[in-house]
């Protein structure tokens, strides 16, 4: 059976640097299945790769392991580890990534690789030339995308057993998305993503957004009032912004036929408040 690979990371369209990961990953298991998730994360954004992840795992077959590497910390000696849950594996750095998804699923085995160890096994179970090429004994230390967890991905689809590359651990890096702080009169967000149309999305539920609630935002200083919770992008006037649900059940910030990000110069990190109606 064929075995699916998602692949996130904030390596970008421009490079080669995505392309060559797959080619690991196909070159040591033939019949992996490599999508792409995302390459679009913004360089470094921890949060950003955390939320792609949650919002995107559970659409996809049962077995498919989820490869991700947002790394700021390549080479250094962060940790690298494999997640298992009741229906997934999650592959990447230990810098917090994984955690959101992979508890939402559900975890139930959190296992420390060892690369020493990968580069042993992996070497002795694929021949392929370009597995050999990337398990010679000095990765790079600055592409452990390519020569680290592409093997890692292959390892694991595979069918190898973990135990042999890794040791069990009850611990893992956690990278959190921020909970609103909600008042009396007022719910305070913050923007947690924001995809390729511009649209901002925040960390607001929309279960928590009534029909007569105010969305503003802070732009340059000053608080500036985006309106009420509409249900779709038309129910604004073209090149207005306008607050939305969103498909990932948060609250957003959109354009109609533009981009909210341009036009409002925010950033993740923002602040969003909704005035109780």
């Amino acid at each position: 059976m064929r075995k699916s690979v998602t692949f996130t990371s904030d390596f970008g369209y421009t490079d080669t640097y995505a392309a060559e990961v797959r080619g690991v990953i196909e070159a040591c298991t033939p019949d992996a299945h490599v999508i792409d998730l995302s390459h679009g994360i913004a360089r470094g954004d921890l949060v950003a790769c955390s939320f792609a992840l949650l919002c995107a795992y559970m659409y996809f077959e049962e077995g498919t392991v989820h490869l991700a590497v947002v790394d700021p910390g390549v080479g250094t000696d962060r940790g690298i580890v494999t997640v298992e849950t009741g229906e997934y594996t999650f592959i990447g750095p230990d810098n917090g990534i994984l955690y959101e998804a992979a508890q939402r699923s559900g975890i139930k085995r959190i296992m420390a690789v060892d690369e020493g160890r990968l580069r042993k096994e992996a070497g002795s179970r694929f021949s392929s030339v370009v597995a050999q090429r990337v398990l010679q004994p000095d990765p790079s230390t600055t592409f452990h995308g390519r020569d680290i967890f592409a093997p890692l991905a292959a390892y694991i689809v595979s069918g190898a057993p973990l135990q042999d590359v890794g040791t069990q651990t009850e611990t893992m890096k956690k990278v959190t998305i921020p909970v609103p702080e909600e008042r009396a009169d007022r719910i305070v967000g913050r923007v947690i993503y924001i995809d390729h149309f511009g649209n901002i999305v925040t960390n607001i539920p929309v279960g928590s957004v009534k029909r007569n609630d105010e969305i503003l935002v802070e732009k340059g200083g000053t608080l500036q009032r985006i309106g009420k919770p509409k249900r779709t992008y038309g129910e604004g006037r073209a090149g207005t912004c306008l607050p939305v649900t969103g498909s990932r059940g948060y609250l957003e910030i959109a354009v109609n036929g533009g981009s909210a990000e341009e036009e409002l110069g925010i950033r993740t990190g923002d602040e969003i408040l909704v005035l109780r109606g």
